[in-house]
């Protein structure tokens, strides 16, 4: 599979499928198919708790699989609200922000799960998990940041502009609740997130709505 970004800011990605190859996207993303990709929507996860977190987090709880069924290379092309960010999974899984998965060309797993502690303030109460092996694409505003924290490094970070963090459990992540953030523009509340690890932060607000 030949998988290309085109653009700048504003971003989408163009794959190129040999027979038989799948790529799969979230509902809705899909900007063109040529003739012979046939599509098939599934429910990406399964049980309650599954099916509460996409209706109280607004994520779609469906993925479509597109699969090319003739015998010559096809093209589809995606795309976002703005960029994408592409990150290989061996086997890991990136706590992202809610809604931060666009596409993959593998099957991934893709949970909403709630923040027992509330600490994802700006992630929204739900944070999403992507685990599997395969090339993921997720959503950016802007040329994506990406810090590698050293074993007890320590970074603040604001929770709106956090695109994944990889290879950071939970238990490394805690909130810092402070009136001078408040004043001083920054929200109520900011991440500290303890190395190792890598953080992908994107320069414009996820949680910020596009002006009509």
């Amino acid at each position: 599979m030949q998988c290309k970004l085109v653009g700048n800011f504003v971003q989408h990605l163009e794959a190129t499928l040999a027979p038989g190859e799948e790529f799969y996207a979230e509902k809705g993303v899909v900007i063109y198919l040529e003739g012979g990709i046939e599509k098939e929507v599934s429910l990406n996860g399964s049980g309650l708790r599954r099916l509460l977190g996409a209706k109280l987090s607004g994520e779609s709880l469906f993925i479509m699989k597109l699969r090319n069924a003739v015998n010559m290379p096809r093209k589809l092309a995606i795309g976002s609200r703005f960029g994408l960010l592409p990150i290989q999974l061996d086997g890991e899984t990136l706590i992202c922000h809610s809604g931060g998965y666009v596409a993959s060309d593998r099957r991934v797993e893709v949970n909403s799960k709630l923040s027992a502690s509330g600490i994802f303030g700006g992630m929204g109460l739900f944070m999403q998990k992507i685990s599997g092996n395969a090339t993921v694409f997720l959503g950016t505003k802007g040329t994506p940041m990406t810090l590698e924290l050293t074993p007890g490094e320590t970074v603040e970070l604001d929770e709106d502009h956090i695109i994944a963090l990889r290879s950071i459990p939970e238990h490394q992540i805690s909130v810092r609740w402070s009136f001078k953030n408040l004043v001083g523009g920054e929200g109520l509340s900011m991440l500290q997130v303890t190395g190792p690890g890598t953080v992908y932060l994107s320069p414009g607000k996820l949680s910020e709505p596009i002006a009509e």
